[in-house]
């Protein structure tokens, strides 16, 4: 099934110049129509006048709104709020007063921290160099200077060596700490001061200036503490101030701020329009199913507003319309290219696609389910609200945060479980866990306990002896890719009136088919020599029918690429080569593992390692490339027969709104 895209409408609006805010309320609050530039006709009659004035005022108590919501703490908002107008917006936010106070509590917040945090570090210094014996105030002498210091104790012989040259300008006091020497060092001026810098170099010294200190080190101590505890009651004081003005006026500044924000997109919007000295109007794209519903919400909220659906033959934005469960693929088309307005939209056929080419080149129980898990883990720690993954090795984690950010991740584990599902239904057909054959023993107390007949093997279908038949499965999906890629084409080609095109298209396919059917005849030993068999004469008219209709409907150019499309078909057999890859792979893992079985313990452990990263090293190829080819086949092989894209995104004029409500009660709006 192919959808395409919401079907849009490009629009005119034309209404009496003091409507034109109501207007743009409207059009914002239904947040369904893309905003366009007026024709050149029509703007060329027209003129832009801006409201300086009502701009102005909505930016400056926005700007106050943002500053007190940043400073205030945040309560629950459990209520929504609506604004008539941005009149009674306005004078909401200048009624709440409380400027002054919350900037003279943050300054003073502000000044205890830096006391807070400068009594904190005195603290650890007098409890670290504790072992000075007078009073710390001795070290602020005019005539000297004084520095707290670490050092490594090997070097520290060293270093009181080389002061000790100038030992008479020199005071050191000095303890050993836990793996460091901690330094009390009192330079005169006659020790030079370039001699110090050399040694503390030399030495790799950390030195620091003694800030001013006033007494021992324990009455120090608890002085620091109690200038803390009080400092802390201060600002416990003012964050419970804070937090009374918040309980008052933080739910009302959240609702005028998001108002405020959306008024002021709403002015941009007024200002651009075109207007003359009674009336305005406006253009756009809006889907046309919601073309009536905007005619009644003018009629109901702006009376003598008119609406005009013109005739265009520009191409228009594209507003994807999916099944929910296949929302994620739309991900996948936009990496690719967004289709075009009136294009075919092939999110459905990559969605429903993708998972069966991943599963295939999987194939295997034991990969599958890995994979799986992992992905649902990687679900669950994103939209649960947990975006770090501690549990993954450090290097893994920083090069998957490096090439994705979370929510791509999720995206990606998403359209990997259906895949991962596939994988694990045919690893069952396949009897392939982990590269072993488990089933064997399965069916045969099945079949013995039941009398069942399932196979002895214990595999409904071997992708090792039947490689034969895999390759055929392979091409004949290819052939119908292909084909149903160049039916697309015709179809687009007609529905934009490029008959020359279609019928170029006409003719890959039956090139394509004619190829094919030669192929599979010499497969079965059949005879297409057209001079002596009609069924010959059947394959070779095809291809020269083909060939035919690509040079009057593409030229020259088609000839070159025949060989393209014999290409394009058979490049899905890399479908079965990437399964019998990761098959043969994990074989020669478990082959070597078995087979260290017999021998000691330490090959034993040797067989463990490998059979452990092996398969892991397999599991990771196995997300990476069957991922990355499923969807070239798609982009390449596919899309390339049908889809131009280079669509532009629709973008409708709105905000999602959190703290109030609509200004306008539309009807029939869809929540």
């Amino acid at each position: 099934m192919v959808l395409k895209p919401i079907p849009m409408a490009r629009i005119a609006v034309l209404g009496l110049r003091k409507d034109r805010q109501t207007v743009v309320s409207i059009l914002h609050d239904m947040n369904t129509i893309q905003l366009e530039p007026l024709s050149k006709d029509v703007a060329s009659m027209l003129r832009n006048e801006r409201d300086d004035g009502e701009y102005r005022q909505v930016s400056d108590q926005l700007l106050r709104m943002k500053s007190l919501k940043t400073i205030l703490p945040p309560v629950p908002i459990t209520q929504c709020q609506r604004f008539g107008s941005s009149e009674q917006l306005l004078t909401k936010a200048r009624s709440i007063d409380v400027d002054t106070k919350v900037a003279s509590l943050e300054r003073e917040r502000e000044s205890l921290l830096t006391h807070l945090k400068e009594a904190e570090n005195h603290a650890k210094l007098v409890e670290e160099f504790s072992f000075f014996p007078e009073d710390f105030n001795v070290l602020q002498l005019s005539s000297a200077h004084s520095y707290f210091g670490r050092i490594d104790p090997k070097s520290f012989a060293g270093f009181k060596q080389a002061l000790d040259v100038n030992s008479q300008d020199v005071f050191l006091y000095s303890k050993e700490g836990k793996g460091t020497t901690l330094l009390i060092l009192v330079t005169f001026p006659n020790f030079p001061p370039h001699a110090l810098a050399t040694v503390v170099q030399e030495y790799n010294v950390k030195l620091e200036a003694v800030p001013k200190l006033k007494g021992k080190a324990a009455e120090l101590a608890q002085s620091l503490k109690n200038k803390q505890s009080e400092i802390t009651q201060k600002i416990n004081a003012i964050d419970k101030q804070l937090a009374e003005i918040s309980q008052s006026h933080y739910v009302d500044i959240a609702c005028i701020e998001e108002q405020l924000e959306i008024e002021n997109k709403k002015l941009e919007v007024v200002d651009n329009l075109g207007v003359t000295s009674d009336s305005f109007a406006l253009e756009g794209w809006i889907p046309k199913s919601k073309v009536d519903q905007l005619k009644n919400s003018f009629d109901s909220h702006a009376k003598g507003t008119l609406l005009f659906v013109l005739d265009t033959d520009e191409n228009p934005p594209t507003l994807f319309d999916n099944p929910k469960r296949y929302k994620l693929f739309e991900a996948f088309i936009r990496f690719y290219s967004l289709p075009s307005g009136k294009e075919f939209d092939p999110t459905l056929i990559f969605g429903t696609l993708f998972p069966i080419f991943y599963g295939l080149m999987i194939g295997d129980f034991g990969y599958g389910l890995v994979i799986l898990l992992v992905s649902r883990w990687v679900i669950r720690r994103v939209e649960g609200g947990k975006k770090n993954f501690n549990i993954m090795p450090t290097p893994l984690r920083k090069f998957a945060l490096t090439i994705l950010k979370p929510r791509q991740m999720v995206k990606l584990a998403k359209a990997m479980t259906p895949g991962a599902i596939i994988a694990m239904g045919l690893g069952f057909v396949f009897n392939l866990y982990f590269g072993f054959h488990p089933n064997v023993y399965l069916f045969s107390y099945l079949n013995a306990t039941f009398g069942l007949h399932l196979p002895a093997s214990g595999a409904f279908f071997d992708p090792i002896t039947g490689l034969r038949k895999l390759l055929l499965i392979s091409g004949y999906i290819g052939l119908g890719m292909v084909t149903f890629g160049l039916i697309l084409g015709i179809l687009n080609t007609i529905r934009e009136g490029e008959k020359k095109h279609a019928i170029g298209k006409g003719g890959w396919l039956l090139f394509g088919w004619g190829v094919v059917l030669t192929g599979l005849a010499l497969l079965h030993h059949q005879h297409v020599n057209p001079i002596h068999h009609v069924e010959g004469i059947g394959y070779v008219g095809l291809m020269l029918a083909g060939i035919g209709l690509m040079f009057y409907g593409e030229g020259v150019r088609a000839i070159m690429e025949l060989p393209s499309i014999v290409s394009h078909i058979l490049s899905y057999t890399r479908l079965v080569g990437i399964l019998l890859a990761s098959v043969i792979l994990a074989d020669v893992i478990d082959y070597i593992f078995i087979k260290t079985l017999h021998h000691s313990i330490p090959f034993i452990i040797l067989g463990t390692i490998i059979i452990f990263i092996g398969h892991i090293f397999n599991i990771i190829i196995g997300v990476f490339e069957p991922g990355i080819q499923g969807a070239r086949l798609i982009y390449v092989e596919f899309f390339s027969k049908f889809y131009h894209g280079n669509g532009r995104p629709f973008r409708p004029f709105g905000t999602a709104r959190k703290y109030t409500y609509d200004q306008y009660e539309l009807q029939s709006k869809e929540k």
